[in-house]
């Protein structure tokens, strides 16, 4: 009896304890808020503002020696695999988030349409009820129209359905289980399309954080810095319209660094290694709190991962090593790896005056391959009926994580002898910001090759969709399984080729929607250097483009490279320009085969960083002999399913990381003079892992990311009957 008396006497002790320290909490909450609503908090605002400033410049030295560390190093590899180091205790769960990109494919959901009504989304999560009225007071400030979606907890906060209607009739409410907090709704509206259509975003939620004393402070103060006036949310919002390179803002001394990693870090690398994605862990910012204003491109990616509900863990009080807790760093990484930046709410002011006037937009162009039809020629050199369809469902893995074979949606495997697949592909191009298409041409000394398609598109002048050709004038081999030396169709050059050619041309130029460039038709060759008497040819054409009343020709050559010949001399005077056709040469090269788990390093191919070529893309707009060379990107490159085990692949590419260069190419074509180009390679090179078009992983994510860069100012002009499981967006 003495020891049970001794327990119950103890266990007393520790009730009246808590409840001391119960009563302890209520009053300093109490009391905060107190502080929270006084004049005197208000007024001593900007001196927190500044002092807010004073930290960040003394940290700038540490900052920036992050970032010189990080421009010096070998390029990032975090992401691009499955973590191989592992605490025991997650290690159940990381080999639940690492599943391999290539099982991933057909599983990304196609959302329903959802309507935008506005250009401003809210999202709310409420866990807590008590403290809803917190985030529907400070919405009496929004100074425009928004849309509203609030996810409650069932069994919970489920009771308030009434009480939101009736402040905000216009609002979607959904009931959600109690797992995965303010994430896993999230995520699940990301998936659902929720996310497309609007300009800018606001994430909120009722936040307590038990584990804090000054849980309800927090947030507060959050909140207050998001919603703080009228005039601070119209900043906030127009910023993120008017400035493509902004990501997230967040409230100002909340910003989180890799500090704050926590054990989440090999939960965040084995959700990048879904897409792939490299990232830079020393470079981690993410908001702290977990609300944020930030442009729809960042909450859309989240779709990319392809996560369900059982990929979040139900609720249990974890304050770390969670998929929520990893999701809430990785939309800081989603943002930073698409080449956006994270602000403070005090910097929005500054940032906006800087960008009242908008930059150029350059002309974006992407190559276009007309191979997917049948004819003559590769029935006899490929077997009856070939295209390269054939090429891309046969195509195999050659690592667990490699993401093959690669298979289309929207447009499936189509056939270009019907000209409606073309109708649909300029629709598509034309609302995700690309301005044209640059037709590969073939022809062999007056033999056209593959012609159809352009045949198709000039007697269909209902085709609104501006277009220019490039002379693929290479002789055609049996690369494609390795005999180069066996040549199926040479390139020859016999007497009065040069005319022969431009006649062969002239109906093209003088189409109304050939692509002009100073005035002047567009015209790409893809090898000059293999031209006998290439700069007097080029200066022909010209000559003949001004007496057909042309007013002449913008001749532009694929730069040299690894594989090509140098300019020649005497054709850099006739030329205007030259154009970057990555992965030929102008990028970064790092090979990943000796990482890459279960990839035979014996193979005559490789594996390579895409990361690596981002951050080693030339992006100077000087050439050789000065002439003016205009970027190229590529959205990715894996030629696996014309070379097998030859293959070069570039492992880590996704929307993500092709924004990013997409950006950067868009910024360097700006500053290198009037009428800047960006050329993409390629709209359709499926054999070669290098396309545009819809697929089945990530479907229109390349796409979009065109399009949040540089806008689709041409969208009105869309044609009807384009099918798309998502609304329309033109970022501005």
């Amino acid at each position: 009896m003495d020891l049970r008396d001794a327990v119950l006497a103890e266990n007393e002790q520790l009730r009246v304890r808590v409840s001391a320290l119960e009563s302890g909490l209520s009053e300093y909450r109490r009391q905060m808020d107190e502080v929270l609503s006084s004049l005197s908090w208000r007024l001593t605002s900007p001196l927190r503002v500044m002092s807010g400033r004073a930290r960040r410049l003394r940290t700038a030295p540490q900052r920036f020696r992050r970032s010189l560390a990080s421009s010096t190093s070998s390029p990032a590899t975090s992401g691009l695999f499955p973590p191989s180091d592992v605490p025991v205790n997650l290690t159940e769960l990381v080999a639940q988030l690492a599943v391999p990109p290539s099982s991933l494919h057909g599983t990304r959901p196609q959302p329903p349409e959802h309507q935008a009504t506005s250009g401003i989304l809210v999202v709310a999560h409420v866990y807590y009820p008590e403290v809803w009225s917190d985030i529907a007071d400070r919405l009496a400030r929004m100074p425009a129209p928004f849309d509203l979606v609030v996810t409650l907890v069932v069994d919970r906060a489920d009771w308030l359905v009434p009480q939101i209607l009736g402040q905000f009739p216009g609002a979607k409410v959904e009931i959600v289980p109690n797992r995965g907090r303010d994430i896993a709704p999230l995520v699940s509206l990301a998936n659902r399309g929720f996310f497309d259509g609007y300009e800018a975003i606001l994430k909120v939620h009722t936040k307590r954080s038990p584990h804090r004393i000054d849980g309800d402070g927090w947030r507060i103060r959050l909140l207050d810095s998001l919603l703080e006036s009228p005039s601070s949310i119209s900043h906030i919002v127009e910023l993120i319209r008017r400035d493509p390179s902004l990501g997230l803002v967040v409230p100002t001394g909340h910003v989180s660094g890799p500090e704050h990693w926590g054990r989440n870090k090999p939960l965040v690398e084995a959700l990048a290694s879904r897409l792939p994605m490299a990232y830079d862990a020393d470079t981690l910012a993410f908001a702290a709190g977990s609300m944020f204003w930030c442009r729809p491109w960042v909450l859309q990616r989240l779709a990319d991962l392809c996560l369900s509900p059982d990929d979040f863990q139900d609720e249990a009080g974890h304050t770390d090593g969670t998929t929520a807790h990893a999701l809430e760093r990785m939309v800081g990484l989603l943002s930073s790896v698409s080449g956006l930046d994270t602000i403070t709410t005090d910097e929005v002011a500054s940032r906006l005056q800087r960008r009242r006037s908008s930059p150029p937009r350059p002309t974006t162009l992407a190559f276009y391959l007309p191979q997917y039809h049948r004819v003559a020629e590769n029935d006899e050199w490929w077997g009856e009926g070939f295209t390269d369809w054939r090429n891309v469902a046969a195509a195999s893995r050659l690592f667990p994580s490699h993401a093959q074979p690669l298979a289309p949606t929207e447009l499936g495997e189509y056939d270009l002898g019907d000209v409606d697949v073309m109708r649909q592909q300029a629709a598509l191009a034309r609302q995700h910001g690309v301005d044209g298409f640059v037709m590969h041409h073939y022809w062999f000394d007056g033999r056209p090759l593959l012609e159809r398609p352009m045949q198709n598109l000039l007697s269909s002048p209902d085709i609104d969709f501006p277009f220019a050709l490039c002379w693929a004038n290479e002789s055609w081999t049996r690369r494609w399984d390795g005999l180069e030396s066996d040549v199926l169709l040479a390139q020859t050059f016999s007497e009065g080729w040069q005319d022969r050619f431009f006649d062969d041309l002239l109906p093209a130029l003088r189409d109304p929607r050939y692509l002009h460039v100073g005035g002047k038709p567009l015209l790409v060759v893809y090898r000059v250097g293999q031209l006998p008497h290439a700069g007097a040819a080029i200066v022909h054409w010209k000559a003949r483009a001004v007496a057909a009343g042309l007013g002449g020709l913008h001749v532009l050559a694929v730069g040299p490279s690894r594989d090509f010949e140098a300019i020649p001399a005497d054709a850099e005077s006739a030329l205007d320009g030259l154009v970057h056709f990555p992965p030929l040469g102008g990028i970064g090269l790092h090979s990943l085969g000796h990482i890459a788990p279960g990839y035979d390093s014996g193979h005559p191919g490789d594996v390579l960083s895409y990361d690596a070529a981002v951050e080693g893309a030339a992006l100077s707009g000087a050439g050789q002999g000065g002439l003016r060379l205009h970027p190229g990107v590529m959205p990715g490159w894996d030629n696996t399913a014309r070379r097998g085990p030859a293959a070069y692949v570039f492992h880590g590419s996704n929307p993500l990381t092709f924004r990013r260069w997409m950006s950067l190419a868009a910024r360097a074509s700006v500053a290198a003079g009037p009428e800047p180009l960006i050329f993409i390679n390629a709209w359709n090179e499926w054999a070669e892992g290098a396309h545009l078009e819809p697929d089945a992983r990530f479907g229109r994510g390349f796409l979009e990311a065109v399009g949040d860069v540089l806008g689709s100012p041409g969208a009105e002009k869309i044609a009807s009957g384009v099918p798309h499981p998502r609304s329309d967006r033109v970022t501005q």
